[in-house]
């Protein structure tokens, strides 16, 4: 069994890694376990437990339906976190409402339904994990920083490739290898 999950990868801007470092910064004296600026992606699905006999058959059913879709941009805006004030679990940067991403979403889901996979009930919402909460200290500062950059601008991707990874899960953290790339229209 492999753990792997599908997302589209997402290559940050200088401008964007220093808006991120400026947010470390502010947020410097808090138990928050940062993630690593290279492994920034929006998780599409996440299988988990995979039958590795299965891996090839769904790089085969991925690429027929990702075939006809085309690239689109996405617009990364605003700082959130997922929970309360009180009770953080991750902060993170979201997205522009998108019909194709939505789309997207809704075709691998078929796929990977047909594997049996379960699709989550909740509603999707794209974004990139900044870092995991441990605790906070200072929640007003908290709450200043995302009433500051809550609607703030960060950056324009184009859309181009879908990956499916592979996550290996080490002491300093996930370590993600590449199965395979699908490249949109």
């Amino acid at each position: 069994m492999k753990r792997t999950f599908i997302a589209i990868e997402i290559p940050l801007s200088n401008q964007t890694v220093d808006f991120i470092n400026n947010i470390k910064s502010d947020l410097k004296d808090e138990k928050i376990r940062w993630v690593a600026s290279n492994n920034m992606h929006i998780t599409l699905f996440f299988l988990g437990d995979t039958n590795e006999n299965e891996i090839g058959s769904i790089c085969t059913k991925l690429s027929g339906a990702l075939k006809d879709i085309d690239s689109f941009e996405l617009i990364c805006k605003g700082l959130g976190i997922f929970r309360s004030v009180y009770n953080p679990k991750a902060l993170w940067l979201g997205f522009d409402k998108s019909g194709m991403l939505n789309s997207l979403k809704v075709e691998i889901g078929k796929v990977i339904s047909d594997f049996g996979f379960t699709i989550e009930e909740r509603k999707f919402k794209p974004h990139l994990t900044l870092g995991r909460m441990k605790y906070i200290k200072d929640r007003n500062n908290l709450k200043l920083l995302l009433e500051k950059y809550k609607d703030t601008y960060i950056q324009k991707f184009q859309i181009s490739e879908i990956i499916f990874y592979e996550s290996q899960l080490t002491t300093v953290g996930p370590i993600y290898k590449i199965i395979q790339k699908f490249s949109l229209g």
